[in-house]
């Protein structure tokens, strides 16, 4: 039951964090079948916008909830999934708590795009939300600093 109730927050998660939401007839051929022949057992899957020229598609793969991003063109740009902080690698967790002692951690993924395999940790400090990008050996690779109420977009990472 933990589980599933895990993935169904992740996936309620995931909509609320997808720019715009879109009918699978409104997403470009080439994008569709890029992302099936990467992703071919995906089942679940919701479309969305994250700017005018990259599509987003949120789905199951088996059990787990993943997020893969696509240009216009049918190009990959980036595959996401949540992970638990303990499968973190040391070296991120290690930077994790030196770096940002004192944030609160709310989510960790996993991510591959074409810059390499990278993990991403969203934390909370007080009012303040922060989106840090780290390399397998713990440094960072990425910070961005979001507003308050308000996500900003990724630049693919």
């Amino acid at each position: 039951m933990k589980i599933q109730l895990m993935i169904l927050s992740v996936l309620a998660l995931g909509a609320t964090a997808c720019g715009q939401k879109v009918s699978e007839a409104d997403v470009p051929q080439p994008v569709k079948a890029a992302f099936m022949k990467q992703f071919p057992k995906a089942d679940h899957i919701r479309w969305g916008m994250e700017s005018k020229t990259e599509y987003e598609a949120e789905f199951k793969l088996g059990s787990e909830a993943m997020s893969a991003t696509f240009g216009t063109a049918g190009q990959w740009l980036e595959t996401e999934r949540d992970i638990k902080i303990e499968a973190l690698p040391e070296a991120v967790r290690k930077a994790l708590a030196d770096k940002y002692a004192g944030s609160k951690v709310k989510d960790v993924s996993y991510v591959e795009n074409p810059k390499g395999t990278f993990y991403e940790a969203d934390l909370e400090k007080g009012e303040q939300s922060m989106e840090v990008v780290f390399n397998a050996d713990g440094t960072v690779f990425k910070e961005q600093v979001e507003e308050s109420g308000k996500d900003n977009d990724e630049d693919g990472d």
